[in-house]
């Protein structure tokens, strides 16, 4: 162990050689990043030309660009300086800066590019030449391997090679710089480079460095050596012409975020909607300037942009960032959702824009270090609070807004969604539709309508959208501008509309009377078919059938009589037993009381029984010539459903007396043998208690219940209900039991006697409140 006196010893770090493969292959894995990354060092050092070159035979690719070089100073000083970046200390020429129109940034800045030459091949060349006096291109090589061997030894012990030369290398396809210049030759590639390898580099860079083929400073072109030079899959310039054509072809808004103001165009299909200007309220984007384009895609332009690229949109991706002129990956990429849109749009499909639905390209020109790349180089912005204002500007100010349009406007006209012209704006709704969207940014605070497509104010009959506020935001914008012009036709649109609306009232006033008058008039042709039927029914009573009705009747008609006799018998024996009363002792009055009793209720018995016959009489008299009963055993086989519709339609047609009876029914049929006697008399009396109970209204209700080869009849009524201070709600069924001063306590009592004998039964409805009178009555499908 060394011994320490008082004085300190300083040391420097050691590098191990292994950072070589912790700056390069470890963190940029991905082929087509790496060339990425070469790509932005040249664009750093003001190429104009960036060709790559693969030439699998020979296992080798070149970089070539045509930008200011490197002199020996500058490879030593700089290149060999690992994570030296002239860019980050602003050590670059002014001459160089201007020249890219970068203000303050640069594509790359953390010094560590050039080692992804590591991530393509085990060798690099590197030749340069400046624009010094002496014109001389000066060579690099790199081993790679030599930093693998032991982690042990130190990086500043591995030495490259480095050399003057007369000229650049000779190139195969591509054109060697006329001035100066930088060639990476990667030599014992680490990756296939066949067809499809190269067509998906083309298709990686055209989305990194220019996916709408809008810059024009840089071009990039690839060549693959010994392939078809005329096939433009594999050799030629990068880049593509989508953005022209669709601008033509669907729905887009333009945003430019400068220190003060937000700019703002939304143009559908090459027709203005409008132009804005707001103020820039967010602090942490005042340094810099942010230009957007993005584009809605419709059918129109999906299905162009699928057959002009040879790939989906959504493969392709959607919204792409670019910092100081290149992508920040992955935002954009087809499974990315920075912006959080497609999780948005789970809450709402119809209301919301996803991933899927929108294309563009967002441009931030920003100074260094403002926005910060992860060092993986594929992990997007570091998170800060600028990263978050610009996310935020970005979806506020250019995605929403465009889906309030889309969603607004280009969604309520399913035609229009396939149309890539503008055609479908011209109709009235879709002017109205706009006419509210502009309407709504008038009313803003802060907003200032720069233009907007007055076409929409010649509105025929869309005036359900625009609103008197609408027009008066308007009139506000015209006044400002001194626009006479445009006052006059906000004028004009103002009275045009007043006439429309008066002229929609009348006829809708019109329209209201005519469909009531008719279906009064529908409704009485209805009642009289039915009751026409009934009446000619009447009419064809053969012989045979008035005989079997008389049978009938005189069945009844002898229950009735036996009753009657019974009861008079009754009656006779309680007076005489009442007339032996004067010579009795007290104890022989008890008995005669209990025995009184007993006639009393016997007798009581058979008027209960002579009003059931009588009820039963009286419904046959009423409709048993209409239907085919069989009159020797009153049943009929058949719908209950139909005749219990026929029977509330006809039978109890509106009388003008109260209760108004309502029937609905939720079963189309139920086939069954039944008595219609015993079923008039269930529902008469039940509109009858509803009568005494100063009912306006009862409701019959048929449902099917759970078990099948029923029917359940809910009844209901809007009377008075029951007085539980007087009733005994359980005792309303049983015989005799009544809460009225005058009643006989048989109707409810008939009710569940004839529902009992078919097999059925009647209850209080559970869900009801214990003081209305609502039943649930059930039929089985075959009665007894």
């Amino acid at each position: 162990m060394s011994n320490f006196n008082a004085m300190s010893i300083q040391k420097p770090f050691k590098v191990s050689t292994h950072l070589k493969d912790i700056i390069g292959r470890d963190l940029v894995t991905n082929e087509f990043v790496a060339i990425f990354e070469l790509v932005k060092n040249s664009v750093d050092a003001g190429a104009n030309l960036i060709q790559i070159e693969i030439d699998p035979n020979a296992n080798l690719m070149r970089i070539v660009d045509d930008g200011k070089g490197m002199g020996i100073d500058d490879i030593i000083g700089k290149w060999l300086f690992v994570a030296y970046s002239a860019k980050a200390d602003d050590s670059e020429d002014l001459d160089y800066r201007d020249k890219i129109k970068l203000p303050g940034g640069y594509a790359g800045s953390k010094g560590i590019g050039r080692f992804s030459c590591d991530t393509l091949g085990k060798k690099l060349r590197l030749y340069s030449k400046n624009n010094d006096k002496l014109q001389k291109a000066f060579s690099l090589s790199v081993d790679w391997s030599k930093f693998e061997r032991d982690s042990k030894e130190e990086f500043k012990d591995v030495f490259v090679d480095l050399n003057e030369d007369d000229k650049f290398p000779p190139l195969k396809m591509a054109t060697t710089p006329a001035g100066s210049g930088t060639i990476l030759q990667i030599e014992e590639l680490r990756h296939e480079w066949d067809d499809e390898n190269v067509r998906r580099l083309r298709s990686y860079l055209a989305k990194l460095i220019d996916p709408f083929g809008t810059t024009k400073s840089v071009k990039v072109v690839t060549y693959l050596v010994n392939s078809n030079p005329h096939d433009e899959k594999l050799n030629g310039p990068v880049g593509n012409d989508i953005a022209d054509i669709l601008r033509e072809k669907t729905s887009r808004i333009n945003v430019s975020i400068s220190k003060h103001k937000i700019i703002s165009e939304l143009i559908d299909r090459g027709k203005l909607i409008y132009k804005i200007s707001e103020p820039n309220f967010y602090p942490e984007l005042q340094r810099c300037n942010i230009s957007g384009e993005v584009f809605f895609l419709n059918r129109s332009a999906k299905s162009t942009f699928r057959h002009r690229m040879k790939v989906t949109s959504v493969e392709f991706g959607s919204v792409f960032l670019f910092l100081n002129g290149f992508r920040v990956f992955p935002v954009g990429e087809e499974t990315d959702d920075t912006l959080g849109l497609n999780r948005r749009k789970q809450q709402g499909t119809s209301r919301y824009l996803g991933t899927r639905d929108i294309l563009g390209r967002i441009d931030v020109q920003a100074p260094q270090k403002m926005f910060r790349e992860a060092s993986s180089r594929d992990a997007g912005l570091i998170e800060d609070a600028n990263s978050r204002a610009l996310f935020e500007a970005i979806k506020q100010k250019m995605i929403y807004r465009l889906e309030r349009y889309v969603v607004g406007v280009n969604w309520k006209d399913k035609v229009d969604q396939g149309r890539d012209t503008p055609v479908g704006l011209e109709g009235d709704p879709a002017k109205a539709r706009i006419l509210q969207i502009v309407g709504g940014l008038a009313r803003t605070k802060n907003i200032e309508i720069l233009d907007f497509d007055q076409n929409i104010l010649d509105l025929a009959d869309a005036r359900e959208a625009a609103t008197e506020k609408t027009l008066t935001d308007l009139i506000a914008i015209a006044e400002r501008d001194g626009d006479s012009d445009l006052l006059k036709r906000i004028e004009q649109t103002r009275a045009r509309i007043a006439q429309l609306e008066k002229a929609e009232s009348d006829a809708r006033r019109e329209a209201n009377r005519l469909a009531y008058e008719r279906a009064q008039s529908d409704a009485r042709i209805i009642q009289l078919e039915k009751q026409s039927r009934y009446l000619a029914a009447s009419q064809n009573l053969d012989a045979e059938r008035i005989q079997l009705l008389l049978h009938q009747v005189n069945i009844y008609s002898g229950h009735i009589g036996s009753s009657t006799t019974r009861g008079l018998g009754g009656a006779q024996q309680i007076l005489k037993a009442l007339s032996d009363t004067d010579d009795m002792q007290p104890e022989e009055f008890e008995l005669l009381s209990g025995a009184l009793r007993n006639s009393v209720r016997t007798l009581m018995d058979d008027f209960s029984y002579i009003r059931l016959e009588n009820n039963r009489l009286q419904t046959i008299s009423r409709f048993a010539p209409n239907i085919k009963v069989n009159l020797e055993t009153s049943h009929i086989q058949g719908d209950l459903i139909e005749y219990l519709s026929e029977y509330f339609s006809v039978m109890l047609a509106d009388t003008g007396r109260a209760p108004k009876v309502h029937f609905q029914t939720k079963i189309d049929s139920l086939k069954s043998e039944f008595s219609p006697f015993d079923i008039a008399v269930v529902v008469d009396n039940l509109i009858d208690n509803a009568r005494k109970a100063n009912a306006l209204n009862i409701w019959f209700v048929a449902k099917a219940p759970q078990n099948k080869g029923k029917l359940e009849l809910h009844v209901s009524d809007d009377g008075q209900g029951f007085d539980l201070d007087r009733i005994e709600r359980d005792c309303v069924f049983d015989k005799h039991y009544t809460g009225t001063h005058n009643g006989t306590g048989l109707g409810l009592f008939h009710v569940a006697h004839v529902l009992e004998e078919m097999g059925g039964s009647i209850k209080f409805d559970p869900k009801s409140d214990i003081t209305r009178a609502d039943f649930i009555i059930t039929i089985p499908e075959n009665t007894k």
